[in-house]
């Protein structure tokens, strides 16, 4: 699978794996064979056929993709099912005015070109883009792959009652950064080389700095899960 690093406003690098264009070939069929069959439920069982059922249709072949993924995070039933997602090149969800970008690529990169350039571009980029990626400055990662996590994942705590937070002042934190240091905790725990130990300590030094503490605490992992702990009672309780 190939992968793509991303640099945080941490400074920390985080990989995230590309979906390939298999992947990304099945969401798109998946997606027209969706809109191919409420178009033709359309005409099927709606007794009178005009202007109007004819307009609608158009509107949701060519507004599908868009429309999806701004109401779904970057995600059309397509990619939920090959479990793929559009994120911006640093890691984060794009703003509507991506999506728009990408959506009005598609013609050149997808229709016009029968789907050639959108092969070349995926197949060639580093970051597996086509032209409505690039110019939009996002991409399509593969939920499947083992550095894409998400906080439902991590450290569950059987009993939140129970657990008392060490750190309150770990809200300072957002969602992308708790991500960031359970990514590094990870890679460490894979790895656990020199290199890795020195990310690890310079993560731990940064979320110190961050809390405002005295010193940073001998056990940095400890620490760390600690923090990640501390913030899911703190934001999901």
């Amino acid at each position: 699978m190939r992968k793509v690093h991303v640099i945080t406003a941490q400074n920390i690098v985080i990989d995230f794996g590309l979906a390939t264009i298999g992947q990304r070939l099945l969401a798109f069929v998946i997606d027209m064979m969706v809109v191919g069959a409420v178009v033709l439920f359309m005409f099927i069982f709606i007794s009178i056929i005009n202007e109007t059922v004819a307009l609608l249709s158009g509107l949701i072949f060519i507004l599908y993709t868009l429309i999806m993924e701004l109401l779904f995070s970057g995600q059309t039933l397509g990619k939920m099912a090959l479990k793929i997602k559009v994120l911006t090149v640093d890691g984060k969800e794009p703003n509507p005015l991506d999506f728009v970008i990408r959506w009005s690529f598609r013609l050149l990169d997808i229709w016009f070109s029968v789907g050639a350039l959108a092969v070349v571009g995926i197949s060639t980029s580093q970051r597996g883009q086509r032209l409505g990626g690039v110019l939009s400055n996002s991409m399509v990662v593969n939920l499947n792959a083992e550095s894409n996590l998400t906080l439902r994942d991590i450290l569950r705590i059987e009993d939140r009652s129970k657990y008392q937070p060490q750190f309150s002042d770990v809200i300072r934190f957002n969602e992308e950064e708790m991500l960031t240091i359970k990514a590094v905790l990870d890679r460490y725990s894979k790895y656990h080389n020199k290199a890795h130990l020195a990310l690890l300590d310079n993560t731990a030094i940064r979320c110190a700095k961050v809390l405002e503490l005295q010193e940073v605490p001998d056990d940095k992992t400890r620490f760390l899960r600690t923090l990640i702990k501390d913030y899911i009672v703190l934001t999901r309780s």
